[in-house]
């Protein structure tokens, strides 16, 4: 790391756009008789000025992002080619772009449409698109300035300093991985699905490593849970969420890289090529260990432009603006139309609603089925939780769906697009043991809070 002086300014270029990121997301503040933090004023107040063309917003996101892909996949425009966000965002192949496409239909059905013509199907749709991803396309415009306040201004470098030695002992991972871990707290688990994939790539972990990193390491993001319970009128809660949902992540972290299918995985390196990371204690140079975090954290911050910063604030809007919310249209209509009409996912989900019932949980069939949608999607899961009534069940739909930390329309897609190993077998057998514990681990906790 290259020599500088910490001067003030170079401090308070870390200090300050840190601090204000966290505060952002966990002080709350009374403001108009409502106590909420920062993010959730903003959201409430957005809501409340667009309220009466809340439809209209939905359809005019599917419409854009319809017409971005259209021109992203035929003309492939030089401004979207040298983005890498858009790029990776926009060009789809025909499935996903019908996938996208029936969004606007089915928007605009909602929106505009007659329930006594379409019954229970626009019924479906209009929990989503008047209630659900309104609240979703706020929320997506407020974090994404809020994020990198968190992720680039040196927090991640300085906390990742403090957690490296303990990884290896506890995780069976590097020390390094300590950043790929705070990076999925603070940002997203694609997030750091991305980051270590491309160290994977590059020789810096080997396939078990890699494979332990993406499916039961990275931690569900703030942000994303923060999102999750404000869509299920639970964010009073989270407190009482972050701990229970970060706990039973904790103890998942530490046993998992021990058992099958894990625990099977070679420890080879892509390309047979191992690259030795060199960042040992020694390359503190006679700092103290709080002296070394504040210089890797200040070192990030005086290199962050202004620029970097809007381009780290698409890369959380654009996934989520023109992925996630025509997508969650889509299949959320879809699968709860399959869900009323059809058994099908009463019997995929029946043993998870069985041991949720037999353990003395409310409302059991409902959230066993939340547990089936968010192997999907998170915000499937949020949307078919909204028939929950208890704050027990709400609460348990919160953290369920984010301990069970994959899904396939994110992590899935992610590392099967990279060299990581991980087969959608052994996807879905380590989201079936990650749910199982986290239920042993997270109804005490809804007993004791609620």
């Amino acid at each position: 790391m290259e020599r500088f002086p910490k001067t003030a300014r170079n401090i308070s270029l870390f200090v300050i756009p840190s601090a204000f990121g966290v505060c952002a997301f966990l002080v709350p503040f009374e403001w108009h008789g409502n106590v909420n933090t920062l993010i959730g004023h903003c959201k409430e107040y957005l809501l409340a000025l667009l309220k009466d063309d809340l439809g209209g917003l939905v359809v005019a996101i599917s419409l854009v992002t319809v017409i971005l892909s259209v021109t992203a996949t035929a003309i492939k425009p030089e401004w979207i080619m040298r983005n890498q966000i858009f790029r990776e965002n926009l060009i789809c192949n025909p499935f996903w772009f019908i996938a996208r496409f029936s969004s606007i239909p089915i928007a605009m059905a909602a929106a505009w449409g007659n329930t006594d013509i379409f019954g229970f199907v626009i019924r479906d749709a209009q929990l989503i698109v008047l209630n659900l991803a309104p609240k979703l396309i706020i929320l997506t415009f407020i974090i994404a300035m809020a994020v990198p306040m968190l992720l680039d201004f040196g927090l991640v470098q300085f906390v990742a300093v403090y957690a490296s030695p303990v990884m290896r002992p506890l995780f069976k991972v590097p020390g390094r991985s300590a950043v790929d871990c705070i990076a999925s707290w603070l940002g997203s688990s694609s997030m750091a699905v991305v980051i270590t994939a491309k160290m994977h790539h590059s020789g810096y972990y080997n396939d078990r490593e890699a494979a332990v990193m993406v499916t039961s390491f990275s931690l569900t993001g703030i942000y994303n849970i923060y999102a999750i319970a404000t869509l299920l009128d639970f964010r009073y809660a989270f407190p009482q969420i972050i701990f229970s949902v970060y706990l039973t992540m904790f103890f998942l972290a530490v046993l998992l890289p021990r058992i099958w299918p894990l625990r099977s995985i070679p420890e080879n390196y892509h390309g047979g090529i191992e690259t030795y990371d060199v960042l040992p204690t020694e390359e503190r140079h006679g700092h103290s260990l709080f002296a070394w975090a504040l210089l890797r954290g200040v070192n990030k911050a005086r290199h962050m432009t202004l620029k970097m910063y809007f381009n780290e604030t698409l890369s959380v809007a654009v996934p989520l603006l023109f992925g996630t919310v025509p997508l969650m249209i889509t299949f959320g209509t879809v699968l709860m139309a399959v869900a009323d009409m059809t058994p099908i996912v009463d019997m995929i989900a029946y043993p998870f609603s069985w041991l949720i019932g037999l353990l003395g949980v409310p409302e059991a069939k409902i959230l066993g089925g939340a547990t089936v949608f968010a192997f999907v999607d998170q915000y499937l899961a949020v949307a078919y939780g909204q028939m929950l009534f208890s704050e027990q069940a709400r609460f348990l739909c919160i953290c369920l769906t984010a301990t069970g930390l994959i899904n396939l329309t994110e992590i899935g897609l992610h590392v099967w697009h990279s060299s990581i190993p991980v087969t959608f077998l052994q996807m879905s057998v380590i989201y079936l043991i990650r749910i199982v514990i986290s239920l042993f681990i997270l109804i005490p906790l809804a007993l004791l809070f609620f």
